[in-house]
């Protein structure tokens, strides 16, 4: 009865997760990020879109994205769609939430259980497990490497994290930080055994450890090699994937104070009527913190409870220290905390009877909270420049402007020069919603003929340019692009004189 509960549980606290991740995936607006992923996983499905070293990260996204949209009969930029790209991340996240398990032996299936809820209905994860973005598989890959990590010397465990932390190179260069704050994280550990001697014990199991991480080393930097080399098709790709770290160019406007991610999480706001927090999480993570140091908790679990939360806090040092700062990048280190905020029901049982009672209402609380917040925040909210979540959100006025360029389209001209124009920068992810034009230029300032083009879209930077250019020639409509950043749409005359007559 026992063992049939644990997996009736299992399974609901699965199809939680999946249905947070999946249900209504496909109507939010494409981010930004999401259309350059996209347009990178067209070009590499074409045929080119060799690996940037100064831009857009790992290919491991695309390369796990290509079958997928060939399954679904999408194989070309104009025919993929944001449902299909979103499959990816959710699947991922549902993934993730599943990783708790593989910790079930060490600290028992309540609390491992507990993680999953919490890894499950976590905002700032449920949201980006709903993205085209890389952070999500970062996040699994990340989570396997520690579970393959905890008995690193035996069996294949060594391969195991050696192929997940190879999978974190090729998804992001990010996972470079990853690397040094589990570094610190394991000095902070050793720092932490209480006496001398048993220090010194610590610090030669580490190094009775050098073989298992040698072989991990090398099946990471074997399996990164071939992600970014295209299975040896492109040798070049390991040389730049090394580069990306000299000359990867960050884009500006993204520099933040150096609390901003501890506000985002722990700090309670209210916008759009909504408390925005997940204190919770955080303060059973230092709940398991300070219980590892308590005689009732078993030693060899304290040891990783502690690593966990020293990984989290390294992380969380190390991001804060870089002024370029986005949401997603705390989404494997809050899975850390996830974790250890689970392992903080470890050993309850035993201490006093009415402690298992009030620790599964405490879940539960904690759980019905994120919940309700993570519906809002995915849902109504999902593209509101007040949730915290959504970071430079599209706005939803481009969902329509599609469709109404859709009903257009067929009232321009044949032998119109070119169907589309975009003058100025920034203007991602405007492509996306351009995609079923044949032919669309990017110029950053207006070009010679521009007049004649069917449809001009001007960035903010180019706008008053493009207007003096085109105030005779088109009728200027204006838009939204993305949150504070407002697009002008000029539809040339002859063409708006018959929407004008039929197409209303």
């Amino acid at each position: 009865m026992e063992r049939a509960f644990h997996i009736i549980a299992w399974i609901f606290v699965l199809a939680l997760a999946a249905w947070l991740r999946f249900d209504d995936l496909s109507s939010r607006p494409f981010h930004a990020d999401e259309a350059t992923g996209a347009r990178i996983t067209a070009q590499r499905m074409e045929g080119g879109g060799k690996f940037d070293p100064k831009h857009y990260h790992g290919p491991v996204l695309g390369d796990l994205a290509i079958p997928l949209c060939k399954a679904r009969g999408e194989s070309s930029w104009q025919t993929m769609s944001k449902g299909t790209l979103r499959i990816l991340p959710a699947v991922a996240g549902c993934l993730l939430v599943l990783a708790p398990l593989l910790w079930v032996r060490r600290f028992g299936s309540l609390p491992a259980l507990a993680a999953a809820l919490f890894i499950a209905t976590s905002p700032l994860l449920v949201y980006y497990s709903r993205m085209f973005i890389h952070e999500m598989l970062l996040a699994l890959f990340g989570v396997l490497a520690l579970a393959a990590l905890t008995a690193m010397p035996r069996g294949p465990r060594p391969l195991l994290a050696g192929l997940c932390i190879g999978l974190m190179y090729a998804t992001k260069e990010s996972f470079a930080i990853s690397m040094i704050a589990w570094s610190g994280a394991v000095v902070l550990t050793v720092l932490c055994v209480p006496r001398w001697w048993d220090r010194r014990l610590a610090v030669d199991v580490y190094r009775s450890g050098w073989r298992p991480l040698f072989v991990c080393g090398i099946t990471a930097l074997a399996t990164a090699g071939l992600c970014y080399t295209g299975f040896l098709t492109h040798p070049r790709g390991a040389v730049d994937a090394v580069r990306t770290f000299f000359v990867y160019e960050v884009v500006e406007g993204h520099d933040k104070p150096f609390f901003w991610y501890l506000e985002l999480m722990a700090w309670p706001k209210k916008a759009a009527g909504i408390w925005w927090f997940e204190t919770p999480v955080l303060l059973l993570a230092l709940v398991a913190y300070l219980r590892s140091f308590g005689a009732a908790f078993p030693q060899e679990r304290a040891h990783w409870v502690r690593f966990l939360v020293h990984a989290a806090a390294c992380h969380f040092l190390i991001y804060s220290v870089i002024a370029y700062k986005t949401p997603w990048l705390l989404c494997l280190p809050w899975a850390h905390l996830c974790l250890a905020a689970g392992f903080a029901l470890t050993g309850w049982h035993v201490r006093w009877k009415a402690l298992p009672v009030l620790s599964a209402a405490c879940v539960a609380a904690v759980v019905a909270f994120q919940f309700q917040l993570a519906r809002k925040a995915s849902g109504r909210l999902a593209s509101n420049a007040r949730n915290p979540y959504a970071y430079v959100p599209t706005r939803r006025d481009v969902e329509d402007l599609e469709s109404w360029l859709a009903k257009l389209r067929p009232l321009t001209p044949p032998g119109t020069e070119s169907a589309a124009a975009v003058v100025g920068a920034d203007y991602w992810p405007l492509p996306w919603y351009l995609r079923a034009f044949e032919r669309v230029g990017y110029w950053p300032e207006p070009p010679a003929g521009l007049g004649g083009m069917a449809f001009v879209f001007a960035m903010p930077d180019a706008a008053g340019a493009t207007s003096s250019t085109l105030e005779s020639s088109h009728q200027m409509v204006p838009q939204a692009l993305r949150a504070e950043v407002p697009l002008l749409v000029f539809v040339r005359n002859d063409i708006w004189k018959q929407w004008m007559e039929v197409g209303r």
